[in-house]
Parts: structure tokens; sequence; C-alpha cells
């Protein structure tokens, strides 16, 4: 009972380590950039390489109105 109670520890820590190296094969990238993009003296409103700057139109801005009577 002892030898497969610890073979299927080894097993899950063995696949644990597996996938925990999967999936920073996988997602370096994105971590690596978050990384930099946190140590930028800059900030982060500033465009980072190969980013265009976002356009402004105006678009959300408040519009004043004036109501008018149902009445003519």
């Amino acid at each position: 009972m002892l030898p497969g109670l610890f073979r299927t520890l080894v097993g899950l820590v063995i696949a644990w380590f597996v996938f925990r190296f999967l999936d920073r094969l996988f997602t370096g990238r994105r971590q690596s950039s978050g990384a930099r993009r946190a140590n930028d003296p800059r900030g982060s409103d500033s465009p980072g390489q190969g980013q265009k700057p976002a356009r402004d139109d105006h678009l959300g801005e408040y519009v004043d109105f004036e109501e008018l009577d149902g009445k003519d």
C-alpha cells in the first residue's frame, strides 16, 4: 500500500511540474510584456512599442440639450 501511495504522489508532483512548465512556455510572452509594462517609467498610458495611440473621436462626451414642451 505504501509503495502505491508513494508512486501516486511522485506522479502527481511530476505532472504538476510538467503543467507548470507548459504554462510558462505558452504564456511566457504575455507575462514578460506585462512585467515590462509595469516597470515602464513612462507609465501605462503611453503607447507601447508597435502600438498606435488611441484616436480621439470625441465619442461619449456630454451633450447639452434643452427640453421642448409638447405644446406648440
